[in-house]
C-alpha cells in the first residue's frame, strides 16, 4: 500500500501526469484525481479529427464585389471532430463539419485573408463579416474530406487518414453519420440520455481559438475541456433544433466532438461556441434519432471494454494486469492510437517502483516511519478517548447537555 501511494504521488507530480487544466495539452493520466480526466482518457481513442479541405480564388459579397485571395490563402481547411459509436466504423459528427456550407467556407477564407494580411482576425470577426455581406466563395474546387483517429507516441507518426462515406446528414439537427471503410473492432463510446443540470462533463475536440497565433496542438491529441450541463431548449436561430447549454469553453473545431460524463459515456455532441462563453451541444436523444434514420445502433465493443479495463487496473496499481489488458487491446485492434502509448507509461511506473524498492532509505526508513505513525496514531486515539469521556468541555458519556440547552445571548441581526 505504501508503494502504491508513493508511486501515485510520483506519477501525479511528473510532467506527463500533472493534473490537467480546463484546456490540457496532452494525454490525460489514468492516475489523475479528476474523474472527468480519467473518463476523457477512456473515450479519447474513439475520437477522430476531421479535415475538410478545398481551394478557392476569392470571396464574393452581396453587392457583386469580389475580394481576390492571395495565393497562400486560397487553400482552405476546416477542422472538426467526430467520434465512433460502433466497433465497425460508424462515426457521428456535426453536419456542418462533414458537409460545410458556402458560408462556412467563406468564413474560413476570410479568416485566412485577414491573418495573412496581418490584420486583426478571429472566428467572430469572420463570421460577422460573412453574415453582413452574404459572402460566398468563388472558384471553389470539390471538398476533400479526411478523418484521422486520435494517436500519441509512435502511433501518431503513422498516417491513418481515411476518406469516410457520408451515410446520413440531418441539417435540422446539425448531426451527421459517416462510415470509415474496412475497419473492425474500432474504439467506440456508449451513449447516455441523461441531461441532469449540473452534471460534470468533459468535451473532446480538435478546436483552437486561433491556429495562426501559436503552433498547432500535439499531433492527433484532442483538447479536453471541463464543465457542467446547463439548461436544454430550442436554439434561437433554429426553433426546431434542440440545444443543451454547457459551461465548457469549447472552440471552433470542437464541433462534432463528444461531451462525456464521469463514466466516459456520451451525453451530447458539441455543435457551437457561445459568444458569451461556454458552448452548446445536441443531447444524446438527438444523436439517437439520427442514428435510427441511418439504421445504426450504437454500442461499445471488445476493444473499448479491454481498454477501459486496462485503465481501471492502472488506477488500482495492478500494473501487470494493466499491461496484459493493453496488449489484448492491441491484439483486438492493432491500429489503436493510445494502447501502446499507455504501455510505455505503465513501464515507467514499473521502473519507478523498482527504483524505490532498491533504495536503502525505502527499505528501512519507511518501515520505521510507518511504525512511528502507528504509535502516534495510537497515542492520539487514547488522548481523544480520555477527552471525550472526562473533559467537561466536550460532549461525552458524562456530559450530555446539548449546547442549545445552555443559556446564551441571541444572535445579532444581520
Amino acid at each position: 500500500m505504501v508503494i502504491r501511494l508513493l508511486l501515485a504521488v510520483v506519477a501525479l507530480l511528473a510532467p506527463a501526469g500533472m493534473a490537467l487544466g480546463d484546456v490540457p495539452t496532452g494525454v490525460p493520466d489514468a492516475l489523475s484525481p479528476e474523474p472527468l480526466e480519467r473518463a476523457a482518457l477512456a473515450a479519447m481513442p474513439a475520437v477522430w479529427r476531421v479535415e475538410a479541405t478545398t481551394t478557392m480564388t476569392g470571396i464574393r459579397t452581396k453587392d457583386g464585389r469580389t475580394i481576390p485571395l492571395p495565393p497562400r490563402a486560397r487553400a482552405v481547411s476546416r477542422e472538426g471532430t467526430a467520434f465512433g459509436v460502433t466497433p465497425d466504423g460508424y462515426l457521428v459528427s456535426a453536419a456542418h463539419v462533414v458537409r460545410p456550407t458556402g458560408a462556412d467556407l467563406a468564413e474560413a477564407a476570410y479568416f485566412q485573408y485577414l491573418a495573412f494580411s496581418g490584420r486583426p482576425h478571429s472566428a467572430d470577426i469572420a463570421r460577422e463579416w460573412v453574415k453582413d455581406n452574404d459572402a460566398v466563395p468563388t472558384g471553389l474546387t470539390p471538398i476533400n474530406l479526411v478523418m484521422r483517429p486520435t494517436a500519441a507516441g509512435a502511433a501518431a507518426k503513422v498516417d491513418r487518414g481515411v476518406t469516410p462515406r457520408i451515410v446520413e446528414v440531418d441539417q435540422m439537427r446539425d448531426i451527421a453519420v459517416v462510415k470509415v471503410p474496412g475497419v473492425i473492432n474500432t474504439p467506440s463510446i456508449g451513449l447516455d440520455r441523461g441531461l441532469d443540470r449540473g452534471t460534470p462533463i468533459a468535451t473532446l475536440g480538435f478546436g483552437a481559438e486561433d491556429p495562426f497565433a501559436q503552433p498547432q496542438r500535439a499531433d492527433l491529441v484532442p483538447a479536453v475541456r471541463l464543465g457542467v450541463i446547463g439548461e436544454t431548449g430550442e436554439y434561437e436561430d433554429n426553433p426546431l433544433r434542440i440545444i443543451t447549454l454547457i459551461s465548457n469553453e469549447v472552440q471552433k473545431g470542437d464541433s462534432g466532438g463528444p461531451a462525456v460524463d464521469e463514466r466516459g459515456r456520451v451525453r451530447g455532441i458539441v455543435l457551437l461556441k457561445r459568444g458569451e462563453g461556454g458552448g452548446g451541444m445536441a443531447p444524446t436523444e438527438q444523436i439517437l434519432r439520427v442514428l435510427d434514420r441511418a439504421n445504426v445502433r450504437g454500442w461499445e465493443g471488445r476493444t473499448q471494454l479491454l481498454y477501459r479495463e486496462a485503465l481501471g487496473r492502472v488506477a488500482q496499481f495492478d500494473l501487470k494486469g494493466a499491461t496484459t489488458d493493453l496488449r489484448r487491446t492491441l491484439a483486438s485492434y492493432p491500429a489503436h492510437g493510445l494502447a501502446a502509448y499507455e504501455i510505455q507509461r505503465v513501464r515507467g511506473l514499473e521502473r519507478a517502483r523498482l527504483a524505490l524498492a532498491g533504495e536503502p532509505w525505502y527499505r528501512g526508513g519507511l518501515v520505521a516511519a510507518g511504525l512511528s505513525a502507528l504509535l502516534i496514531a495510537g497515542i492520539l486515539a487514547v488522548l481523544l478517548w480520555k477527552a471525550v469521556n472526562r473533559s467537561p468541555g466536550v460532549l461525552g458519556p458524562r456530559d450530555r447537555k446539548a449546547p442549545f440547552d445552555q443559556d446564551s445571548e441571541p444572535d445579532d441581526e444581520p
